[in-house]
């Protein structure tokens, strides 16, 4: 078992590093890195830069799903002989998926069928969708159970008909694993309270450190990085920045990665840009904003922050017991809470030394070494 190869499967494409793709590829990395070898198949993996000890494997695409922009790959049976086919060909020992479409639910079916672990990352059991959007929960539940062929298992309730129906989705994958892998613990509860089977609260890969040192003197810089998307809520960080500017002027700055410019005073919007600048502009800012609320499980830009020795200020309070001392919370989850924690320090910058050393500590304990560790840990108590 000690040279079996672990298989690592995602339902999204790999041209688009979002959140769930970048874990997924962090996770290939850090497997490598710790002399493990590393099977990808996902959509378009064959654009992704390999490295030594990963190999990749792209499924053929016959689309894309329209909204959802996820790549059509078939029905999860029509799937089932490929992943066979680089279960065997590779001598894969566990499989880890990280999605809930048909590749997920093909491999799931090829683990079980031939003894293999399998685990299923979930990257958020939080799915959100607007109200107006409930009509169409019948047409979720029909696509999915057209791809993944699952119609059966346990439903999620508590909120409206279409997020009741993604998080179904992901909740009838989730069962149908050895183990469940949450990022957070907040997440992980939620996924047992719903039913998922054995959980384990397990994160994400932090980046290797590279603490820069604090901004000493300008203006507070602040950064925004995320998918300018309803629920990370870009707008409650550029409600803030206008009330901030109104009584400060100049004394604070917002710089924002992605998305498309808005005349916001103090705010420089960069667009799209590579990994390598958003370390940049972790090193130049004194913290990383994330106002989403009641969506994240533990966002990416959050460990590369904290990789960074930069804390985070977040709007939730379940962040904010997953991150500790590593993020401050605002006192209201709304453009008011975050402008007043702003004006706070930008009076007295030296808030955040001790919320810096927490940030390093949360990164440090979570590098390569110690993640694979643990994975195989998990894969061993299934085996």
């Amino acid at each position: 078992m000690k040279d079996d190869a672990v298989l690592l499967v995602c339902d999204y494409s790999l041209r688009y590093l979002g959140g769930a793709q970048t874990a997924f590829l962090r996770q290939a990395e850090a497997l490598a890195s710790q002399g493990v070898r590393v099977i990808v198949l996902a959509p378009d993996a064959d654009q992704v830069s390999s490295v030594p000890g990963i190999t990749l494997v792209a499924p053929p695409r016959r689309g894309t799903i329209p909204v959802l922009d996820l790549p059509l790959l078939g029905r999860a049976a029509d799937l089932e002989p490929l992943v066979a086919a680089t279960v065997r060909r590779h001598g894969v020992g566990a499989i880890v998926v990280h999605s809930e479409f048909a590749l997920a639910a093909a491999s799931l079916a090829v683990g079980r069928r031939l003894g293999i672990p399998v685990l299923h990352t979930v990257h958020t059991f939080f799915w959100t969708a607007p109200a107006a959007l409930a009509p169409f929960a019948p047409v979720v539940r029909g696509v999915h159970r057209s791809l993944t062929g699952i119609r059966d298992g346990g439903r999620a309730t508590g909120s409206h008909a279409l997020n009741n129906a993604l998080r179904t989705m992901t909740l009838r994958v989730a069962e149908r694993a050895d183990v469940v892998l949450s990022p957070s613990r907040h997440q992980a509860e939620a996924l047992r309270a719903a039913g998922a089977g054995r959980v384990e609260a397990f994160s994400n890969v932090a980046q290797p450190l590279a603490e820069a040192p604090a901004v000493a003197e300008g203006p507070l810089r602040l950064l925004w990085v995320a998918r300018f998307a309803p629920e990370k809520r870009v707008d409650v960080a550029l409600d803030a920045m206008r009330e901030v500017a109104a009584s400060l002027g100049d004394g604070v700055h917002l710089d924002i990665a992605g998305g498309t410019a808005r005349p916001v005073p103090g705010v420089t919007f960069h667009g799209s840009v590579p990994g390598e600048r958003v370390g940049e502009l972790m090193d130049a800012a004194d913290a990383v904003l994330i106002t989403s609320l009641g969506f994240d499980n533990q966002p990416m830009v959050a460990l590369e922050a904290f990789s960074h020795g930069r804390p985070v200020i977040v709007s939730d309070p379940a962040l904010a017991g997953e991150f500790g001392e590593a993020a401050l919370l605002t006192p209201t989850p709304d453009a008011a809470g975050l402008a007043a924690l702003v004006r706070e320090l930008a009076a007295d910058r030296g808030i955040l030394a001790p919320h810096r050393e927490a940030a390093l500590t949360y990164a440090r304990d979570r590098q390569p070494a110690a993640h694979v560790a643990k994975l195989q840990e998990i894969i061993a108590s299934v085996r």
